[in-house]
C-alpha cells in the first residue's frame, strides 16, 4: 500500500524513479538511488520514518496519508479547488492544462528560490 502511494505520487508529479531519488538527495541530503525507489514502490523495502517525512514534504502530503489515511486526498482536492477559484475567479472552467501551467510556474519559482538560498 505505501509503495503504491509513493509510485502514484511520483507519477502524478511526472517524475522518474531517478528524478525522485535526485530530488530526495539534493533537497534533503538523503543517499537514495533509483534501485531504492524501486524497492519502496514494490514493497520489497520500506523507507525509514525520517525518509517518509521527506517524501511527505516533497509531495506535499501528510505522513498520515502515506500511512493509509485517505482523508488527505480529499483535503488536497479541496485545497486545489480553492486555489483555482482564487487564481481564476470569473474565468469560467479551469482546464487541466491551465492548472498544470500554474503548477509548473510554482515549481519554477520554488526551484529559483532554492537556488538563491544555495548561493547564500
Amino acid at each position: 500500500m505505501l509503495g503504491e502511494k509513493i509510485k502514484k505520487l511520483r507519477k502524478e508529479n511526472k517524475m522518474t524513479q531517478t528524478e525522485l531519488s535526485d530530488s530526495l538527495n539534493s533537497r534533503f541530503g538523503l543517499k537514495t538511488d533509483r534501485v531504492m525507489i524501486s524497492k519502496w514502490e514494490t514493497g520489497f523495502q520500506t523507507p525509514i520514518v525520517s525518509t517518509l517525512s521527506c517524501l511527505a514534504q516533497l509531495f506535499d502530503v501528510s505522513l498520515d496519508y502515506l500511512n493509509g489515511n485517505e482523508m488527505q486526498e480529499k483535503q488536497k482536492t479541496d485545497n486545489i479547488e480553492a486555489a483555482k477559484v482564487a487564481l481564476f475567479s470569473g474565468a469560467g472552467e479551469v482546464t487541466d492544462e491551465m492548472w498544470q501551467e500554474v503548477v509548473e510556474f510554482a515549481k519554477f519559482i520554488e526551484a529559483r528560490e532554492a537556488k538563491k538560498n544555495e548561493n547564500k
